[in-house]
């Protein structure tokens, strides 16, 4: 007898107390390790409450706010169609308004007492994620301990609690997505598979006990089968994109029956399970049905045809196992002929069906095919994730022992002829959800539970394998070597999960919907109700209204959509109350990108007159500086919009430039070229629609190339500057525009403009576009923007004409005076026309400078909060009795003029004036060339 067992022995109650620890040790380490996921994922819910109000990160929680809100109106019905986003379109609520939806207002309903406000609804939101992401620790552990004993599933919990990476973060408290509920009810649907099969082969079910109804026999495989198909089914009410757990599920039959057969074992058993699992999720899947068309973004056919062809390939292959076991084939030839079949089928559907045949193909490299296209690039969690390191950032060595189960698993179905069909299950299902994230990042909140389980599984049975569970007593070497296989995989994560990026980007809303939020408030009551624009009178669009599903919604005149890039599309609809061209569903996204980057006046009406029905128009435009900003570095988005428009890319409108720091290091500038300038969405927030002057500024730089050999664009060296300095200016000034396009001409490394919003060209004003109100909140302080607005709302406006006379052929300048009371600075609206032979000119402006009163919100139009400080000043020169002269004029031009209810044009007569100094002859009102100016009004 050992020492230490000798030491047990004289101490009873110790060993008592060991016996007790080692039986029920696994409950209070499940219990603290389930409070520190819930307390992890809920410790920051403080930050995302301001002013009384609740606040959720990202886009999409948004949404399911509205969605959550309808279903507790309505409980227990979802949403069925929004005319509230996608204008001119609206949509069906596809992946969202679903059963996740149904979860939290039932919640909500039990919470309130049947009656809840809005601020209950939202406060359970807020909490969703976090209950949601700690319960999924449950079935976790379950597949653990199946896998590998009590110790294996207290290992999966430990390594899923402090895993970082996309679980963590998309469980945090206000990251109220559903994408935290798929991961829940994905892993009870593997685990509720994995018990069906294990259940099956245990009873070896037969078809011919269901002829003879022999229920005692059938009931547990029939039973637990069928409850893996309500979990499966509850996973794809959840998230109708799911079906790749059916191809999983697909997958894992074809591969274990064919295993099963090929070891002399009959595959009936675990065919007839995976026959009524599939087929439960089938008719399940079927209830909710939305539309008899094949996609994967609703309800359709699509869910319960793969699930019901999963079923009849079970029973098909059970009755060939059957066929060929008769006909005494050799057993090899039982995969080669169900392969063989498959690939007929393939090339029947490519012939036959080409379109459903492209549908699958395009969605299987899109999903694990390693396919990722230009659009989808520019989308954070669809893009691939290209650095395999990042899987051990997130889950330290978990990773490497997880392979190396799964490595030893897989083997083991080759090699061992009683290797259970659980035990592939779990290794094609982690090894399609490692593809699927190499694919799409955002499928790792999937694959953590994989990585979890398989890491469990190899703890467990090493720790079995080397006698490390004691059968007699417990040895100090046994604690001692169980300790430190757990520290090895646990301690890493440990250190990086608190530590991890993604949980400080998630502990509050962020600077993006607050920047947005106070225009988004802005807009909402300072411009028409939804369907009362250009009347003021009229039935407005009811917001929880109920509307039937349908193809294309009918607006009916006064309602109107607001153009912004596709991210912001759910914050205008719940924050605003007003309808997005293009939403976070990506519906709209083409339409959205072509406006924006649209190169003149012209081809953004264009876009805009090709969606726009008779009776409801776009009508205002919302932007802000991430749109604007092309370095993506900082947060910029202009890099998006190019990849959503054939013909184009990002490179067309502008490089980057790399400058040494005194620190040794490098940092990037990017510099626009002119296309950018012309764009709508930089003409907006930048010039506020005005004209944009070229600048004598010079970008210089000269070719270089790294240590390596890498090749890049720097600062061009300058021996003046002092050694050990960062060499060289990439910005030169010059007295006049002639010296620096002389300069550009003799220095090919060169452009004229391109930095700090200087066009190499003039940049034409716009007609039609007119600032009217923004966000009191910043971008931030730099030359960049000069401290301008996060967020800036334009109006489209039919624009008021000016007509006038002034000297022949000259050129006729306009200006007037903008002030802002949300920043508190003013701008100059700039435009300039050509007079004709006779003198006479027209122009069309946006902007007023009188009636605002008379045209607000009752009457159908805006509030403007945008409004000038001067009249229309206008000026040429010209020849007045063969002496050089300068012409001026100065002109009202009322709201109602701009919005079209007063058809007469304004007129203006340019006089000769006698020019001194100070005089102002360009229409510039002496103010400067930013956008926004000046932190007083003009006077």
């Amino acid at each position: 007898m050992s020492q230490s067992r000798g030491y047990f022995d004289d101490n009873p109650e110790l060993e008592s107390a060991l016996e007790w620890a080692e039986r029920w040790y696994h409950i209070p380490l499940l219990l603290v390790l389930l409070g520190f996921m819930l307390w992890n994922r809920v410790r920051s819910w403080q930050n995302f409450i301001i002013d009384g109000e609740v606040y959720f990160s990202g886009n999409d929680a948004w949404y399911h706010l509205r969605t959550t809100q309808y279903t507790v109106q309505n409980w227990p019905a979802t949403m069925p169609f929004d005319p509230w986003t996608y204008f001119p379109y609206g949509t069906s609520s596809g992946q969202f308004g679903t059963f996740f939806d149904q979860i939290v207002a039932t919640v909500a309903l039990i919470v309130g007492l049947g009656s809840p406000s809005d601020q209950t609804v939202a406060m359970t939101l807020l909490f969703a994620p976090a209950v949601f992401g700690t319960a999924v620790a449950i079935p976790t552990y379950v597949i653990g301990r199946r896998l590998g004993g009590r110790l294996g599933g207290v290992t999966a919990v430990a390594v899923l609690a402090f895993s970082a990476g996309s679980f963590l973060q998309r469980s945090m408290v206000g990251f109220s997505d559903h994408q935290v509920a798929e991961a829940l009810f994905q892993t009870l649907g593997v685990l509720g598979v994995m018990v069906a099969v294990s259940v099956a082969a245990r009873d070896k079910p037969i078809y011919e006990q269901f002829l003879e109804r022999d229920l005692d026999a059938l009931r547990d495989t029939v039973g637990w089968s069928v409850l893996a198909g309500v979990a499966i089914a509850m996973y794809l009410w959840t998230w109708p994109p799911g079906v790749l757990l059916l191809g999983i599920l697909g997958l894992f039959f074809l591969l274990r029956l064919c295993v099963e057969y090929v070891h002399d074992h009959s595959p009936e058993h675990t065919a007839i399970a995976g026959a009524i699992t599939m087929a439960t999720v089938a008719v399940l899947s079927a209830s909710r049905l939305q539309t008899l068309q094949i996609t994967a973004t609703s309800h359709s056919l699509l869910q319960p045809g793969m699930a019901l062809a999963v079923a009849v390939g079970c029973v098909f292959m059970a009755w060939l196992a059957r066929y060929m076991e008769q006909s005494d084939y050799e057993r090899y030839f039982y995969p080669a002929t169900v392969f063989g079949i498959l690939a007929v089928g393939i090339v029947f559907m490519a012939v036959a069906l080409p379109d459903l045949y492209g549908f699958f193909v395009n969605n299987l490299s899109r999903v694990v095919g390693f396919v990722t296209t230009a659009s989808g690039g520019t989308v954070g969690e669809v893009a691939p994730l290209s650095d395999p390191s990042v899987l051990f950032d997130r889950h330290g060595f978990a990773v490497l022992v997880a392979a190396g189960g799964a490595v030893w698993l897989a083997g083991r179905q080759i090699l061992d002829e009683n290797a259970p069909a659980q035990d592939l299950l779990v290794v094609v299902w982690g090894a399609i959800l490692l593809m699927a994230t190499f694919t799409q990042r955002r499928f790792a909140y999937y694959l953590v539970v994989p990585i979890a389980v398989l890491t469990g599984m190899a703890v467990g049975r090493v720790v079995r394998r080397f006698d490390l569970v004691p059968d007699d007593g417990i040895e100090y070497y046994q604690v001692l070597t169980i300790l430190t296989i757990i520290l090895v995989v646990i301690a890493p994560l440990v250190l990086i999960g608190p530590t991890t990026t993604e949980v400080g980007q998630s502990a509050n809303p962020g600077a993006g919907i607050q920047g947005w939020d106070e225009s988004l408030q802005w807009m909402q009551t300072h411009t028409p109700a939804e369907g009362t624009y250009g009347t003021g009178e009229g039935d407005s669009l009811e917001y929880y209204g109920t509307y039937p599903r349908q193809e294309d919604y009918d607006y009916e005149q006064g309602a109107y959509g607001v153009m912004s890039w596709w991210d912001y599309g759910h914050w205008i609809t719940t924050r605003a109350e007003r309808i997005p061209n293009a939403n976070p569903f990506q519906q709209g996204s083409d339409t959205a990108a072509q406006f924006l980057i649209a190169p003149n006046e012209t081809a953004a009406n264009g876009v805009l007159d090709d969606v726009d029905e008779d009776d409801a128009k776009t009508r205002y435009v919302a932007v802000d500086w991430k749109m604007a900003e092309t370095n993506g570095n900082i947060g910029g988005k202009f890099f998006a919009p190019p990849a959503f428009v054939d013909g184009v890319q990002a490179s067309d409108y502008y490089s980057r430039l790399y400058v040494q720091t005194q620190s040794g290091g490098f940092r990037q500038v990017t510099v626009q070229k002119q296309a950018y300038y012309e764009t709508t969405v930089a003409r907006l927030y930048r010039f506020h629609g005005s004209a944009a002057e070229p600048q004598p500024l010079v970008v210089d730089w000269e070719n270089k190339q790294t240590s390596t050999g890498q090749q890049y664009r720097g600062a061009p060296t300058n021996e003046e500057e002092p050694e050990g300095q960062p060499q060289g200016r990439i910005l030169r000034q010059f007295e006049s525009m002639e010296a620096a396009r002389q300069y550009v001409q003799n220095d090919p490394t060169s452009q004229l403009g391109g930095y700090a919003g200087t066009p190499a060209e003039r940049v034409p004003a716009m007609e039609h576009y007119r600032l009217v109100g923004s966000s009191e909140s910043e971008a931030f302080n730099s030359a960049r923007y000069q401290s301008s607005a996060w967020t800036k709302i334009f109006e489209r406006v039919p624009g008021a004409t000016v007509e006038g006379s002034a000297p022949a052929n000259t050129t006729v300048r306009a200006a007037v005076q903008m002030y802002n009371p949300a920043t508190n600075k003013t701008f100059v609206y700039r435009q300039r026309v050509q007079s004709d032979q006779n003198g006479n000119f027209e122009m069309t402006v946006p902007y007023s400078t009188t009636g605002y009163d008379e045209w607000g919100t009752d009457e159908g139009y805006t509030n403007v909060s945008v409004r000038s400080r001067t009249a229309y000043q206008f000026t040429a020169v010209g020849t007045n009795n063969g002496t050089r002269t300068a012409f001026t004029d100065t002109t009202q031009i009322s709201e109602g003029q701009v919005i079209g209810e007063e058809e007469t044009a304004a007129t203006v007569e340019l006089t000769p004036v006698e020019v001194t100094t100070g005089n102002a002859t360009d229409g510039s009102l002496a103010a400067p060339s930013t956008p926004e100016a000046s932190t007083q009004p003009a006077t």
